[in-house]
């Protein structure tokens, strides 16, 4: 009975704890005469954590996503450059009226527009991008940007935010994006590339411009304003793991658990694992779909919460997944019985032999 409850001591005693490092948020300022109030996000509670700007409005539709990597958009802010924002052109034989100036931000001080709009545009009036260079095989893309509109239109205008994707030859191949309709305020659009896998797909240019849908004569007078352009790579969290083992047991026995996640990028991933006991495990590194067993012993009776959550090798992580472990009995020890019947008699003493046998 000695050497057990020595084993017990020194089991207890080697427990330790983890505690989880939060990253720091600092919010980013706006110069609108009428700022619209935005949040901060925060999408991941890690170090190095991602935070996306999001609008009021549109904070419950962000992408279930983690941007890695730098800003691939030239100029984002649109605050660099002489008579024209560095990385970025216009058709200069169009109709269309560009502004770039501080009449209006999203933040910093400058950004673009385009107005003009007439029922003879066939494309409507766009910004244009330097070529960047991409890998759709790899990669999945996020653009993203800010817009306005200044005026109201009495017929169907739009906003657009395309992306067109040429060869290594700088040949046109294909593009696409979104319309965005009439918004007084500030708003965030998204458009992501994750069911894009080209090879041929080299380059891409950005364009962000002004519509108009209809034979009605457009409102020549409204402008769409852009801010805050980016456009990175765009990487999935893993879905949340599933953890199957015992439900039911018994203190002092070892049990194996086995923890498993889809990557929807197909990466690598290890496993944040909290025991319910005030211990922690980081696991080693795992492929999508592969099962993960790791083992655990309890040496208290209770109910035990285990959580876990999958990080990918980008560091995006999953929600925690959860699983209740009970142990209701000791495990069969010599003279069991007689300690439960001794602290049925006596509840109120021997406390310590009491806690490290798990009454």
């Amino acid at each position: 009975m000695n050497h057990t409850l020595v084993g017990i001591v020194i089991c207890t005693l080697l427990l330790t704890n983890v505690s989880a490092v939060l990253g720091t948020l600092e919010k980013k300022g706006t110069n609108n005469e009428k700022p619209t109030p935005f949040v901060f996000e925060k999408f991941f509670e890690q170090e190095d954590t991602t935070y996306v700007i999001l609008d009021t409005h549109q904070k419950n539709e962000a992408p279930c996503g983690h941007l890695v990597g730098p800003n691939l958009a030239p100029n984002p802010s649109f605050e660099e450059g002489d008579t024209m924002p560095t990385g970025w052109t216009y058709d200069p034989n169009s109709t269309g009226i560009y502004h770039w100036d501080s009449a209006f931000a999203h933040s910093g001080m400058k950004s673009i527009g385009v107005t003009n709009i007439t029922n003879e545009t066939f494309y409507g009036f766009h910004w244009t991008s330097d070529f960047i260079p991409v890998d759709y095989v790899t990669n999945s893309y996020m653009l993203s940007g800010w817009f306005k509109f200044i005026g109201t239109p009495t017929h169907y205008q739009s906003a657009f935010l395309f992306k067109q994707e040429y060869d290594e030859n700088y040949r046109l191949l294909s593009g696409g994006g979104y319309l965005y309709e009439y918004t007084a305020e500030w708003k965030k659009s998204y458009n992501d590339t994750s069911h894009m896998n080209d090879p041929e797909v080299k380059y891409v240019k950005l364009e962000l411009g002004q519509e108009h849908w209809g034979e009605q004569e457009p409102d020549s007078s409204v402008e769409v304003r852009f801010d805050d352009i980016y456009f990175g790579i765009w990487n999935t969290v893993p879905d949340t793991p599933t953890i199957a083992g015992t439900t039911h047991g018994k203190i002092r026995t070892l049990y194996t658990f086995t923890f498993t996640t889809t990557d929807p990028n197909q990466d690598n991933v290890t496993y944040q694992i909290n025991w319910g006991d005030n211990t922690y495990q980081t696991t080693g590194s795992y492929r999508s779909g592969e099962e993960a067993k790791i083992t655990h012993i309890w040496g208290i009776k209770g109910t035990y919460n285990i959580k876990a959550r999958a990080i990918d090798g980008h560091g995006a992580q999953s929600d925690w997944a959860t699983l209740s472990v009970t142990l209701p009995c000791s495990n069969n020890i010599p003279m069991d019985s007689f300690w439960a019947k001794l602290f049925e008699r006596f509840p109120h003493a021997f406390p310590l032999l009491r806690h490290l046998l798990g009454y």
